[in-house]
């Protein structure tokens, strides 16, 4: 996708607007369809795919993962939310403060689930193990997802004894998994 700045009026800031856009108006970031174009299904389905896809996702939970190395001192922030169309609990990368690309994806926690499952018990295992949940090309999203799975708040994994890059499922990790699918939304700025 190509993108470039647009030049702000006198006292504003530039965006960056889509210059591959064939359909609608441009507005922010979003492309919408103006009722005198003539819509066809592939440009519909573009349409569509500008939709806010994070508007279906209420926030239960934010927090900050220490990494796994310990001479990393940066944190990743993550977030868990429900999605309210399929009622499951879904979490992602949010940030990373010392540098390092990383996907913001939502992640299904039933697909971690039922792969902690099968590994609860059993030997260790790497960081790697996390690439049949989550698709992002970053080769950090396995080793991030698992500092967020390990940290105090979630607690679903911890570390081995065997290797600090190693993980084993956690001997609570059902009543962690437990905890939270208890939790609810935060509050909105406009629920305040």
């Amino acid at each position: 996708m190509n993108t470039k700045t647009v030049k702000p009026p006198k006292g504003g800031t530039g965006e960056n607007v889509n210059t591959d856009a064939k359909i609608g108006n441009v507005t922010g970031n979003k492309e919408v369809a103006s009722p005198k174009n003539k819509i066809d299904g592939a440009s519909l389905k573009a349409a569509e795919s500008t939709v806010d896809v994070d508007m279906q996702y209420k926030t239960i939970l934010v927090g900050l993962a220490p990494k796994l190395s310990p001479k990393s001192t940066g944190l990743i922030g993550y977030e868990v939310a429900l999605n309210e169309d399929d009622q499951s609990l879904y979490i992602r990368l949010t940030s990373n403060d010392s540098g390092g690309l990383f996907s913001k994806e939502w992640v299904g926690l039933d697909k971690i689930y039922m792969l902690l499952e099968g590994l609860a018990g059993k030997k260790p295992f790497r960081s790697s193990t996390f690439k049949t949940v989550i698709k992002g090309g970053s080769a950090n999203n396995v080793s991030f997802l698992s500092a967020v799975l390990r940290c105090e708040g979630i607690a679903l994994i911890v570390q081995s004894n065997r290797n600090q890059f190693l993980h084993v499922v956690h001997t609570d990790w059902a009543k962690h998994r437990d905890d939270l699918s208890k939790l609810t939304p935060l509050p909105t700025v406009s629920q305040k």
